[in-house]
Formats: C-alpha cells, structure tokens, sequence
C-alpha cells in the first residue's frame, strides 16, 4: 500500500494565496459596482466638481466613499467596510429630515453577483497546487 504525505504547512499556504485573489477581486467588483452607471436617481445633481448627473449614474462623487474600503481579513474570512460617514445612507437609502427619500444603491448586491468568487478559488487553486 502507497503511504501519501500531506504538506500541511505548504497546502495552507497554497490556500492562503488562492483566497487572498479572490478577497481581492471580490473588493473590486464592489467597488466597480459603485462607479458603474447603473444607479437609478430620482433627479438631476450638481456634483462637488460641478458636473451635473441625472440618471442613471455612478455614485462616485467626491469619492469618499469609494476611498473608505477597508477589507478586514481572516484565515477563512474577509470583511468589507466602507467608513465613510455616509455610506450605509447611500447603500440603503436614507429619508432626509424634510422627507426626501433616497434611493439606496445596495453596491454588495452587485458586486457579489458580478464576481464569481468560488470560480476564482477553483482556478486559482488549480494553478497553484
């Protein structure tokens, strides 16, 4: 009978990189999703550069929110956050004191439906072992 021997260290390492792509093609589909002309708006906006927007349209404007991303990392984890104060305003919607109503733009939606995060790991698994 043939006695198999498993690197273990070698194999999580292996792991570790395969998942370290996909954390990160994960983040950039989010952030994608965000810059993506695809946010429907209820009217015209005069952004702080001073372009004028209608819709559809990204919902990147001063970019705050799109340089707020910080991805939190575990062996078998990865947490997305965006800081910027009003982040889970623009993600969710928000009505305004004077009961303006937001739409939300749910970019996690998206971009988990735009990144094929287990076909990553598959290939990139492939590739390394």
């Amino acid at each position: 009978m043939s006695k198999i021997n498993i690197n273990k260290s070698k194999l999580d390492s292996i792991i570790n990189k395969a998942f370290d792509v996909v954390v990160e093609a994960q983040g950039e589909a989010f952030q994608n999703a965000i810059a993506s002309d695809i946010w429907d708006w209820p009217r015209e906006t005069v952004r702080s550069n001073g372009e004028t927007v209608g819709s559809p349209r990204d919902r990147v404007d001063s970019e705050e929110l799109i340089d707020s991303l910080v991805v939190s990392r575990t062996a078998n984890a990865a947490e997305y956050e965006w800081e910027a104060p009003h982040a889970t305003a623009v993600h969710d919607g928000a009505t305004l004191q004077d009961g303006t109503e937001l739409p939300g733009t749910p970019w996690t939606e998206v971009g988990l439906q735009e990144c094929d995060a287990a076909g990553i790991m598959q290939r990139q698994l492939n590739k390394l072992l």
